[in-house]
């Protein structure tokens, strides 16, 4: 158990780092010409901001956190474990912003601290192994597919799409560090550097198509969206890609299937609520400010 809670630990400042690296970088997008279909032309672009290159500085410092936490927790437990990032957004909203949090909030904290709490108690053991070929292929073939599919059919995407894409970017992204921890903990340095470069392209991939996505919807509206996707996208299917066994006691799976509800329903209206989304929104008027030279665009 005390592997488990190290492992929470690991992915909540992991989740910190990415919730503000969010924060940062939302009011970027918005700044640059807005392109008709997706590319890496915007990242390009955003390559050129200092406040966008800051909050890839703080996503970087997420990886190893969240690639540290997956050798000490299973990805089941590690996964729910991101949603506690959000209170750091929470607490921003109420210190930056004098946003006061009321009762849903608190409800909303108190749902992703008891989900966690469940998960870790009742979730599948910790495994350094993943699964075969067969099931790697059957799992993150169609995911890969859906996250390219901006980039694949090379045309204007509705907005929701994009987040689509993007939210199962991130999961695939999810699944590709499970494999990543699971090669370093048995020095399969080889498979550690092709998983690595794989991890690495679709994360970029996911990135540009939830920075197109913010060039035409609200963060309040992007950000939970693909949060969810994110977190409930591995727990369903990382015990076919993780070597993780679920339990088999009805009660205990009851109660782990309760719990990752409670996470997934406590993030969602925790993004949602007001002060969260005050901070994102805050973020977004930045665009209003005096820029670099870059043309703004409508929202």
């Amino acid at each position: 158990m005390s592997d488990i809670v190290i492992g929470i630990l690991l992915a909540a400042g992991a989740s910190a780092c990415f919730n503000l690296a969010t924060v940062v970088q939302a009011g970027e997008t918005r700044k640059v010409e807005r392109s008709s279909s997706a590319s890496l032309a915007l990242l390009g672009h955003l390559v050129r901001r200092k406040r966008w290159l800051a909050g890839v500085g703080v996503q970087v410092i997420a990886v190893p956190l969240q690639l540290a936490a997956l050798t000490f927790a299973p990805l089941a437990v590690v996964q729910p474990a991101d949603a506690t990032g959000l209170v750091v957004l929470l607490i921003a909203g109420q210190r930056m912003l004098g946003e006061k949090a009321t009762w849903r909030e608190a409800a909303a904290v108190g749902a992703i601290l008891l989900g966690v709490v469940g998960v870790a108690l009742n979730g599948p053991a910790h495994s350094p192994d993943n699964a075969g070929a067969l099931e790697l292929v059957i799992v993150l073939a169609p995911l890969t597919l859906l996250a390219l599919s901006p980039y694949l059919i090379r045309r204007e995407l509705p907005s929701n799409v994009m987040v689509l894409a993007a939210g199962t970017a991130f999961a695939l992204t999810a699944f590709l560090m499970k494999i990543l921890s699971d090669s370093l903990l048995n020095h399969a340095w080889g498979a550690l550097i092709i998983w690595g470069a794989a991890a690495a392209l679709i994360a970029v991939l996911g990135l540009s198509s939830e920075q197109s996505a913010l060039q035409e919807r609200p963060v309040a509206r992007v950000a939970p969206v693909i949060f969810v996707l994110e977190l409930a996208l591995p727990i369903a299917l990382g015990p076919i890609v993780g070597g993780e066994h679920w339990p088999t006691d009805p009660a205990t799976v009851a109660l782990l299937l309760a719990s990752l509800l409670l996470t997934i329903a406590g993030a969602f209206s925790l993004m949602r609520s007001g002060p969260v989304a005050a901070v994102l929104v805050a973020e977004q008027q930045a665009e209003a400010a005096p820029g670099d030279g870059s043309a703004a665009t409508p929202g």
